[in-house]
Parts: structure tokens; sequence; C-alpha cells
């Protein structure tokens, strides 16, 4: 395996946090299910509480082990397009502060296998917020993250520190009628 999946990895499970690159931007990650590890991020990042956070996950097999999923082939299909986030109702099993003020959380399978690896690695979602103090501007490399989220991460992983970022994921809210409102 992998040292930078090793590493990360021991740093989650003793509820760390990271930094390290997904299929879209820079994010700060977390053991999605460990309380003290998701306040850790939001006192990094500087965030208020109501508001919740993006989980990656391996697989939408793994997603359904924490929402309820319908039409997952239609799921599968969309996020294939573009990296896509989609928001379900009622989760179970993740901590508390993943979903703010809301009984809903968001959801993304990254398309990278550096991040697929980690995440099956650890065997559950990890939360990935962006790289920079809440309200600040997305840094879309490496380079753009600022000291103050350097510095307070637990770990740096040291993959793909070149790569430009174009954008975040599209956000999807999945509706009753099983259509979706874009929100983002």
């Amino acid at each position: 395996m992998n040292n930078e999946i090793i590493n990360a990895v021991n740093v989650l499970k003793f509820e760390g946090t990271i930094l390290c690159p997904t299929d879209t931007i820079w994010g700060i990650g977390c053991d999605a299910l460990s309380d003290i590890a998701v306040e850790k991020i939001f006192k990094i990042k500087k965030r208020e509480y109501s508001k919740s956070l993006i989980c990656l996950a391996s697989s939408f097999k793994m997603i359904e082990e924490y929402v309820s999923i319908r039409e997952v082939d239609k799921l599968e299909n969309i996020s294939k397009e573009v990296p896509t986030t989609f928001i379900f109702d009622n989760p179970k099993k993740i901590s508390k502060y993943v979903t703010g003020d809301k009984n809903s959380i968001a959801f993304r399978v990254p398309n990278n296998d550096f991040c697929i690896d980690l995440i099956e690695s650890l065997g559950r979602p990890i939360v990935s917020s962006s790289a920079n103090l809440s309200g600040e501007k997305i840094p879309l490399n490496f380079s753009e993250i600022t000291s103050k989220i350097k510095n307070n991460v637990d770990y740096i992983v040291k993959h793909e520190k070149n790569k430009n970022s174009y954008s975040s994921s599209r956000i999807l809210k999945l509706q009753e009628d099983g259509s979706f409102l874009t929100l983002r």
C-alpha cells in the first residue's frame, strides 16, 4: 500500500485531520464518524457549526450504509459526467457535526484513485472541506493554501502538490419525486 495512504489512514484512525488532494480541490479531511475529528475541522476553518460539511465515500455502496438511496445507477451515471456531490436526507451513523443544523448530508464519490484507496483503507467515509478559512477564497492549488491551514492539520499528504484545480464539485439535492435541484 502507498506510504502516503498508510500515513494518512493512521492519522485518521486516531481522530486526526489531514490535508489532501481530491478530484476537485485540496481538502481538509477527517473520519466522518468521529465527533472529535470533525470538530477539529470546524476549529481549523473557523467555521460556524450550523454549516454542514461534505463527505467522500469510495462507492455508492458505501454511501448506502449511511443514507437511503434510490436509483443508484442514475447517480453513478450523473457523477461520471462531472464531479457531483449529492444531498441526501436522514443520515445515520455520521458525526452530528457533519450535518450542521440540517437533517441531510452531502456525499460524493471522487473520481480520484488516491482518494478512493484512502477511503477504502480507512473503511468509512471521510469529511472533505475546502482547504481555506471559512469565508475566504478557495485555493485552487496547494501553494495557495494558507499557513493557518497547513500548520493546524495533523498530516499533509505529499501527493499531487503540483496539481491545479479549476472548481469545486457541483451539488445536487435529490427531491422526493426523484428529480434534482441544483444548489451549486
